[in-house]
């Protein structure tokens, strides 16, 4: 067994030169894989990938010549050169997608030689799917119009271009205002409508929608929800964006069952696992209702089909405007937070607790487990602040539905919320 660890050490050189041959000839199988399928001869294949791979790394063994992989890497640039003028002169081949390969496989073998396994065999998937999704991939650019490549580079320039210059500390006096977390905040909102309209536009609203909802919530459910009754209004659709934002709240129910056990103290876990679970339990079913009721009334298809059914209206797949509103909402509130805990005194956890669940519960969770933990807060005054917290967090959903969505959605969120504020409450009373 000790033989075997130390064969697969990263730092042994034949371990590398085995790795390299390996994650070359994966790649290179691929290629084989399609171009026997498309019945023409293959110009990198198995074994001129695994010895592209195997070369990166032997040109990492001469301490003594460190510049050998940029020599030996100029060489191949040479040697593939000749190689794509050939192909394109006199067999009329028209492509880079096996050179440029080649030379990624050759950093790859690089990567293992200085000992960056992990990065080396991420790389080598994302080669072996691009190979492999080659077709995927142009049949999906087939569908892209100038409008949707717009949004995705609104959203790269809101996201790249400015969130990382943005400050990282506090400028207010309270220690509250972040602007880096704030802009990402407003980015995330405006992610998961990007990725909300792509979805519709591929799998149809009907099972976009909670799609959408859980994997967003699995971050922020109020982002979520920020960003379903956005759409509810501009789709001009109430019932399956409700069955959204109540999939939101179950998903931030159980987010919150998983912080319990994971931070909370045992007698804290037994306490409060089953309100979240509880709630979770609630909001999933009253979803189910909503979406039931939905589908009994509409027949969602894909928005692009000629079938006179329900669509939802795809307008743009980048909207900043209502995140914009919402980062507004978020500091006002985190300048709330910091009133309430300044000048309420003893009561300065319930008010933490209250205006925390404005914007997010996690913060307040985490924290009062932590101080029970700690012993600096009762375990029984960490249970109110995380109920309260949970509580606002529900309520307020409906507040964000009724300033930014759809006024027919209003009352079914509501229905919804309610109810399943009202089972964590009563779990609570009587567990």
């Amino acid at each position: 067994m000790n033989e075997l660890f130390n064969f697969l050490s990263p730092t042994n050189p034949l371990y590398q030169l085995v790795l390299g041959a390996a994650l070359g000839a994966f790649v290179g199988l691929r290629r084989e894989i399609d171009n026997k399928t498309k019945k023409h001869d293959v110009f990198m294949g198995f074994r001129t990938m695994a010895l592209m791979s195997t070369l990166g790394v032997i040109s990492t063994l001469f301490e003594p010549m460190p510049y050998l992989p940029a020599v030996c890497f100029s060489g191949l640039l040479v040697f593939l050169a000749i190689a794509y003028a050939n192909g394109a002169l006199k067999l009329k081949l028209v492509g880079l997608t096996s050179e440029i390969s080649a030379l990624i496989m050759f950093w790859i073998g690089v990567l293992i030689g200085y000992e960056q396994q992990v990065l080396a065999i991420i790389l080598t998937i994302f080669i072996g799917g691009l190979n492999a999704f080659k077709d995927d991939l142009h049949r999906f650019a087939g569908t892209i119009n100038d409008k949707e490549w717009i949004g995705a580079l609104q959203l790269l320039i809101v996201s790249g271009a400015i969130l990382p210059f943005l400050p990282r500390e506090p400028i207010d006096p309270f220690g509250m205002i972040v602007p880096f977390n704030i802009w990402f905040l407003v980015i995330m909102i405006s992610a998961i409508g990007f990725m909300g309209y792509f979805l519709t536009k591929y799998i149809g609203v009907k099972r976009s929608v909670a799609l959408t909802a859980f994997l967003g919530s699995i971050v922020s459910s109020t982002a979520v929800t920020t960003s379903m009754a956005d759409q509810s209004k501009r789709a001009n659709l109430t019932g399956i964006f409700t069955v959204g934002v109540l999939v939101a709240v179950a998903t931030m129910q159980i987010r919150v069952a998983i912080e319990i056990v994971a931070w909370g103290t045992p007698e804290m876990t037994k306490a409060l696992i089953v309100i979240p679970l509880s709630m979770a339990v609630a909001a999933t079913t009253m979803a189910g209702y909503f979406f039931w009721k939905t589908n009994k009334k509409h027949k969602f298809t894909k928005p692009d089909t000629n079938t006179p059914q329900a669509n939802v209206n795809l307008q743009s797949p980048f909207e900043l405007g209502p995140a914009l509103k919402f980062g507004g909402v978020f500091v006002l509130v985190l300048l709330a937070l910091a009133f309430g805990q300044k000048y309420f005194g003893d009561s300065g956890v319930y008010a933490a607790a209250f205006f925390s669940g404005f914007v997010d519960v996690d913060a307040i969770v985490l924290s009062s487990l932590e101080s029970v933990k700690l012993g600096e807060m009762d375990p029984v005054l960490a249970e109110r602040a995380i109920l309260i917290a949970v509580a606002v967090n529900n309520l307020v959903k409906i507040l964000y539905v009724a300033v930014l969505g759809n006024r027919k959605m209003v009352s079914k969120v509501a229905v919804g919320i309610v109810v399943t504020t009202m089972v964590g409450v009563l779990t609570w009373f009587i567990w």
